[in-house]
């Protein structure tokens, strides 16, 4: 019993110990502040922009859909599903430079084509 303990003890503090350490002036360098879409929702196989509007300098943009696809990069991209992804889909937008990173989502709606917008 006391080596179960012992063990958890040494699990927890290897994870604490080579856990990143976060620099409170890194948060506060990259910032989002709107993630939008020029449509939302949409029809499958209609095109959406979306865009970022972040706060830092040097930044990078990183974008990952859990269904459909992202056409482009940048601040900006496209985004387009098709009818098997009707539905609640999440975009996420990672915002980086080489003092740290943030991320955000935005739900995008699709319905099956045709659609019935009710």
């Amino acid at each position: 019993m006391k080596s179960r303990y012992i063990v958890f003890a040494f699990v927890t503090f290897s994870l604490w110990a080579c856990s990143k350490k976060s620099d409170p002036t890194l948060s506060e360098s990259i910032k989002i502040v709107s993630l939008s879409a020029s449509i939302n929702p949409v029809k499958a196989y209609e095109i959406t922009e979306i865009s970022v509007e972040a706060t830092g300098e040097n930044l990078q943009y990183g974008w990952v859909a859990n269904h459909g696809r992202i056409l482009g990069n940048g601040k900006v991209v496209q985004y387009n599903a098709c009818t098997s992804c009707a539905g609640h889909n999440t975009i996420t937008c990672r915002v980086f430079n080489e003092t740290g990173e943030v991320s955000d989502t935005i739900m995008i709606r699709v319905y099956p084509y045709p659609s019935e917008n009710k």
